[in-house]
């Protein structure tokens, strides 16, 4: 898997009686023999915010939080955590604990080198 494009938004209402402004999107482009795909990982915006403290006394995400915000590294640590998202194009988080443990013990080889594609 090559990575080309990392990004994070944070949703804004686009009119005012949607909800959109308490969710993050988080979206990584990358190929595969050849074709290239983008996934779409939406969630929660307060599992961010409740996440941070804890990442960055985290040995592995400390350095990368300096660099990256939670938004811009959510898709490629579910990329790298869980192949079945290969297949899909967009998933959708509302559980805390399954957003966690996309970050909880990474593959770090995997994200390291993705990240180090990029540069």
């Amino acid at each position: 898997m090559l990575i080309h494009h990392i990004d994070g938004i944070e949703l804004e209402k686009e009119k005012p009686n949607t909800s959109e402004d308490f969710f993050n999107r988080s979206e990584a482009t990358y190929e595969i023999k050849g074709v290239k795909h983008t996934f779409h990982l939406l969630y929660v915006r307060y599992f961010e915010e409740k996440l941070e403290d804890e990442l960055k006394e985290h040995d592995f995400w400390k350095p990368l939080l300096q660099k990256y915000k939670i938004r811009e590294l959510a898709a490629l640590a579910a990329l790298s955590k869980h192949d079945s998202y290969l297949k899909r194009k967009r998933v959708y988080l509302n559980d805390y604990e399954e957003f966690k443990r996309l970050f909880m013990n990474p593959d770090e080889k995997t994200i390291t080198n993705s990240l180090n594609s990029l540069n």
